[in-house]
């Protein structure tokens, strides 16, 4: 069953208010750094992607799922999103100046994570960037956001719920990202340090 079917067309006005300034992030650095190619995996609604193309740049997403591409298609501003597997893209090597997802690698299990972050690595050219948006919990999080946190999981359920419990007991971004050969350029927090946007540069 789809997954997003009920969801997708709530999903922007429901969880917009708290992405928006995540969302503003992404955008700017996009323009400190002048990307010209952009792959966004996992592209949901295609938000971030309608936000980049209105200032000019070009940007292309990924997802699996067809209630999430066809909101994506909606609007005066349409996002440049197809259906693809992120665990198996068909673009060649080294493709992109940027590579990035949202709030996408704490739901899949640990396997599919991991194969979705080394899909990116091969499709970003030599010495361009990666930006990995997710769930950061530690003492630093504030405790009302951890419960918010969990409690948006719960609500998910079923193999959501438990690849999110999984990907946070292990340690999130530093456990999945192991061994992977990437330079941390810049760090942002948000969501009373809920989370983490990491920019990566591929050595």
């Amino acid at each position: 069953m789809e997954e997003y079917r009920y969801s997708a067309k709530i999903y922007d006005r429901l969880l917009g208010p708290f992405i928006r300034p995540i969302r503003s992030r992404v955008l700017a650095l996009v323009k400190k750094y002048k990307y010209r190619s952009i792959l966004d995996v996992c592209c949901g609604t295609g938000d971030q992607l309608k936000l980049l193309g209105k200032h000019g740049f070009n940007a292309e997403g990924i997802d699996l799922s067809d209630a999430m591409l066809k909101v994506a298609q909606q609007g005066a501003q349409k996002a440049d999103c197809v259906r693809q597997d992120a665990t198996h893209m068909h673009y060649e090597d080294k493709k992109f100046d940027l590579t990035m997802t949202a709030f996408a690698l704490h739901e899949k299990d640990y396997t599919s994570a991991r194969k979705i972050v080394e899909e990116m690595v091969r499709v970003t050219k030599q010495g361009a960037d990666l930006l990995i948006v997710d769930y950061e919990l530690s003492e630093k999080t504030a405790v009302f956001s951890k419960w918010m946190i969990y409690f948006i999981e719960w609500i998910a359920g079923g193999d959501h719920y438990r690849n999110f419990k999984s990907y946070i007991k292990k340690g999130g971004l530093p456990d999945l990202l192991s061994g992977i050969e990437l330079k941390e350029v810049e760090r942002h927090y948000f969501g009373q340090h809920g989370i983490v946007l990491v920019l990566y540069r591929k050595s």
